[in-house]
């Protein structure tokens, strides 16, 4: 296959096609845009709609495949949907800590093998991000060839394995899906390094070799691989291999009524691969065997492989739960609400509290409770629901009163509600409460597992010994001793809904959580291989979700 590209400037550049999504601010989307023909208009749209575009950050692109001449046509500047692949980089690594890729691939006028819709994937991807995977092989290769002897067999290796991969596809993939798929990585693969080639020519730069794409791909093996292949070598970041450490803290926590499932993931490694590519890929495959062509996950330059999961789910559900608060939401709802209240106290606590709930949900909560009756709640989620509630509760406190309240609410609101209650008398109440409420509301909050996954309270924390790394996000560079820019360094969190959507909230930077001070390579770590990467990391959570494609 020989592989060549021709480009066109087209009439909308760029800088037009920010210029036109600042004057469709205000449009609202329909679902039949996502039809029109003209991706250009499309593209313009999803964009007014769901984000802010800096002219000189974005980059997009269309290839076609010349099928008579064997080659690749691409159009820099512009998404057209009739193009066998289309897509664009948002380059804001430096603002937000991420940068985001899409590509779609297969949707063209012309039927293309699936084979050849994941080489122009690939294609498209590598000319798109090809100063990125250098700069990532740049900052990457020090960190895992610490000694010249180490590369000739790590090299020797790869070939040997690229090689043997192609000849098993090749004499399998009409027999097993297995291998047919492993070949459609291949083609990725391949056009993957074309594309990133193509980029370098008009560039003036030196095109990365098939190894360095190779390297790229096989990061997290070489660390298990060098020490085989080298058994003398001082295998790198031999810490994240020690009992009771490893790469990542992950945390999937299935809530008690089954309403939802939540998922997060933090990575470990060293600093220097915090040069970060959240991509959102919806590849149209013919393959009976292919579950799905549509994947959202936080990955690398260069990287056909992520740190997280994507999943597209659909649910119902309904849910019977306990809850106790103090709340801090913004919403907008309606309210029927009768309330009926007597009391009268006597001293002894006694809750009975039960709910109903009917509801598709997503929460995350954090409770605390002592009993001088200090009670703090953090509620996080993410709902639409329908809530019958009773609740009966006998109380320790020294009152009478009698309350009966009958309203109905309409109203949209922010509110922010903390409640705390100390119960430390001596008085004797008896308190009986009757309370039934019925309302509906809609709301959606951040998700909360960022808070734990994040947790790195060493210097307060009995568990961690005064040892930043003995903690659920480890900051190596904070050690007193051996400190190295290494450790937890981003967070995904997502849900069952928000993965149904292809969404996810990450965060890219070590934890400044409890007041940590953000990372830089200014000072001790300023040698350290460190090509495109911002200077400091304190970025803040952003919402992933794709722009140009729906579940």
């Amino acid at each position: 296959m020989t592989i060549s590209s021709s480009s066109y400037k087209n009439n909308h550049t760029v800088r037009e096609v920010v210029s036109l999504c600042a004057a469709c601010l205000a449009l609202t989307l329909s679902p039949a845009m996502l039809s029109l023909k003209r991706s250009f208009y499309v593209f313009v749209l999803f964009f007014a709609g769901t984000t802010s575009v800096c002219a000189d950050k974005m980059t997009a692109a269309t290839v076609y495949w010349d099928a008579r001449q064997k080659t690749v046509i691409l159009k820099e500047g512009v998404v057209e949907t009739e193009g066998d692949a289309y897509g664009y980089l948002n380059d804001t690594l430096t603002t937000t800590g991420w940068s985001i890729l899409e590509v779609h691939a297969g949707y063209g006028q012309t039927p293309e093998t699936d084979e050849l819709t994941f080489f122009l994937a690939g294609y498209l991807e590598g000319f798109l991000t090809a100063q990125q995977m250098m700069d990532h092989y740049t900052n990457m290769y020090p960190q895992l060839i610490t000694d010249p002897k180490i590369l000739d067999p790590v090299q020797s290796f790869l070939e040997k394995q690229d090689a043997w991969t192609r000849e098993q596809v090749k004499v399998n993939k009409d027999s097993d899906p297995l291998w047919r798929h492993a070949g459609f990585i291949v083609a990725q693969m391949d056009g993957l390094q074309a594309g990133a080639a193509d980029w370098a020519k008009k560039a003036g730069k030196k095109p990365l070799s098939q190894f360095a794409v190779q390297f790229l791909n096989s990061v997290g093996d070489l660390l298990d691989l060098i020490p085989a292949l080298v058994p003398d070598s001082n295998a790198p970041l031999r810490d994240f291999k020690l009992p009771g450490m490893g790469h990542c803290s992950a945390l999937i926590k299935l809530l008690p009524g089954y309403e939802n499932l939540l998922f997060a993931h933090s990575s470990w490694y060293t600093y220097a691969a915090m040069l970060r590519i959240y991509k959102h890929w919806d590849f149209k495959i013919t393959d009976a065997n292919t579950a799905t062509g549509k994947l959202s996950f936080s990955s690398y330059p260069g990287r056909s492989v992520s740190l997280s999961l994507c999943l597209s789910l659909s649910v119902s559900l309904s849910v019977s739960l306990s809850l106790s608060l103090s709340l801090c939401l913004s919403l907008s709802l309606s309210v029927s609400l009768s309330v009926s209240l007597s009391l009268s106290l006597s001293l002894c606590l006694s809750l009975c509290l039960s709910v109903s709930v009917s509801l598709s949900l997503s929460l995350c909560l954090s409770l605390s409770l002592s009993l001088s009756l200090s009670l703090s709640l953090s509620l996080c989620l993410s709902l639409s629901l329908s809530v019958s509630l009773s609740v009966s509760l006998s109380l320790c406190l020294s009152l009478c009163l009698s309350l009966c309240l009958s309203l109905s609410v309409s109203l949209s609101v922010s509110l922010s509600l903390s409640l705390s209650l100390c119960l430390s008398l001596c008085l004797s109440v008896s308190l009986s409460v009757s309370l039934s409420v019925s309302l509906s509301l809609s709301l959606s909050l951040s998700l909360c597992l960022s808070f734990v996954c994040l947790f790195s309270d060493y210097k307060k924390d009995p568990y961690s010994k005064g040892d930043p790394c003995n903690t659920i996000c480890c900051r190596g560079d904070l050690r007193t001793e051996k400190a190295s820019p290494s450790g937890c360094y981003d967070t995904k969190v997502t849900d069952f809904n928000m993965a149904e959507m292809f969404s996810a909230e990450a965060l890219n930077g070590p934890t400044t959580q409890g007041g940590l001070p953000p990372f830089t390579w200014v000072g001790n770590f300023s040698s350290i291989s460190h090509q495109g990467l911002p200077p400091s990391f304190n970025f803040t959570f952003v919402k992933m979700y794709p722009l140009l494609f729906r579940p």
